[in-house]
């Protein structure tokens, strides 16, 4: 989403949601609505890189009969919050909302969903969801969105590869060290060491992120209103970086404009032994390269310090603008259910968001979806109400041209953190 474009439309949001307190328009606007049958029909969104989940979840919960069923509409991924911004500021919209989960505390601000405080607090498993994903459904101590599915990320390695160069299969880097170590071992005349997304800001997000977290720092404060982006610690994660693929040259020329596809692909076939990606990864590297034989660990940290990794995914809400806060918190029951988390999501690669579900027979059947679910419980996930603005230009220029060679790691950072200030007191 380009800049102009957010600020266009955050601008119309404020403006539809102060003319629709003003004339009570929220309570009138709701997708819900009755079938031919006369049966009440909610409206479900979701994006389109959860909607296979989201579409299974809504056929089972459909099976039964609640009094009314849901239906789903999907989005382009890039296009779902443009379309909410612009529904709500007509006072329109879903009655549910899949979202991915780094923008809810910005739809959280603005009064786009319903308080689920009281139903937060009456669930005897809260405990078991992860940390992370449960603060960014959260606003001013109060519970607006659930966790639904989470997406965490993870060291991919060729085990193959390992045995050729002498390295144990068995033993994946722990540290920053070994994985460095590792990665110039394992770069030879045709092939390398390792393979990044460097042209894809959302990987930067998901696998870079945690190489600060894992090494005791961190890009935001914890209520996202301060940054943390020029701290040693953060420094020392992209000089890190930087040194694997300009100094050791452990990585694909051109790696810095890689998409995932590419580097999915260098990492299946054989011309990169490593490389971060996420659960959702394991499913489709294993169907694309049945003969591959690959692992799967926790992302290195710096010695001394503790694993981390990305808690991606989907929160579960109900916008403000839905007549039906009943009928949809049915179905949030449902969505946190084993029925769904398990018999279903986990089933299909997605890591159920309660601790309760790890351990069940589908991830015994294959073992490497374990690492995620360790991965999940040390996962964080940057908590601000202005993401697009932060990460579409000041994060992802600081990496580029770092990476590129065009400025200095503590330079880049030092300038991301002017911008990013400039962002949060705007």
């Amino acid at each position: 989403m380009q800049m102009e474009k957010l600020k266009l439309i955050i601008g119309i949001l404020t403006l539809g949601m102060m003319i629709c307190f003003v004339s009570g328009c929220s309570n009138q606007g709701s997708a819900g609505r009755n079938s031919e049958d006369g049966q009440v029909v909610l409206e479900m969104w979701t994006r389109e890189a959860s909607e296979n989940n989201v579409r299974a979840a809504v056929e089972i919960f459909n099976e039964e009969d609640h009094g009314f069923q849901v239906k789903v509409t999907a989005f382009p991924n890039h296009n779902l919050s443009d379309q909410f911004a612009s529904a709500l500021s007509a006072g329109e919209g879903p009655d549910i909302i899949s979202i991915d989960l780094i923008l809810a505390p910005y739809f959280s601000s603005i009064g786009a969903f319903h308080d689920l405080t009281d139903y937060y607090n009456s669930i005897e498993y809260k405990d078991k969801f992860n940390k992370a994903m449960v603060r960014l459904g959260r606003y001013e101590d109060k519970q607006f969105a659930l966790p639904f599915s989470a997406d965490v990320s993870a060291l991919f390695y060729n085990k193959d590869h390992f045995k050729e160069v002498g390295l144990d299969p068995e033993k994946p880097p722990e540290t920053w060290q070994e994985m460095r170590e590792y990665a110039k071992k394992l770069t030879t005349d045709d092939r390398y060491g390792y393979v990044y997304n460097g042209g894809d800001l959302g990987s930067y997000a998901f696998t870079f992120l945690p190489f600060i977290w894992g090494n005791g720092g961190d890009i935001l404060n914890e209520d996202g209103t301060e940054s943390l982006i020029n701290s040693e610690e953060a420094i020392e994660a992209l000089t890190f970086y930087r040194d694997l693929t300009l100094k050791d040259k452990v990585t694909p020329s051109g790696v810095v404009s890689y998409t995932g596809s590419q580097s999915n692909d260098a990492f299946g076939n054989g011309t990169a032994s490593m490389i971060l990606s996420g659960n959702f990864g394991l499913g489709s590297i294993a169907s694309d390269y049945p003969d591959l034989n690959f692992g799967v660990a926790l992302i290195p940290k710096n010695e001394g310090k503790e694993h981390s990794s990305f808690a991606g995914g989907e929160l579960i809400a109900i916008p403000t603008v839905s007549k039906y806060k009943e009928e949809a918190q049915e179905f949030l029951e449902f969505a946190l259910s084993e029925e769904l988390q398990v018999e279903q999501f986990a089933k299909t690669g997605t890591i159920p968001i309660r601790e309760d579900f790890f351990d069940n027979q589908y991830f015994q059947e294959e073992p490497r979806y374990q690492v995620f679910t360790e991965g999940l419980k040390v996962a964080n996930a940057p908590y601000t109400t202005k993401y697009t603005e932060i990460f579409s230009e000041p994060l992802l220029n600081a990496m580029q041209s770092t990476l590129k060679g065009e400025i200095e790691p503590r330079a880049a950072f030092e300038q991301a953190d002017k911008e990013i200030k400039q962002i949060l007191n705007h």
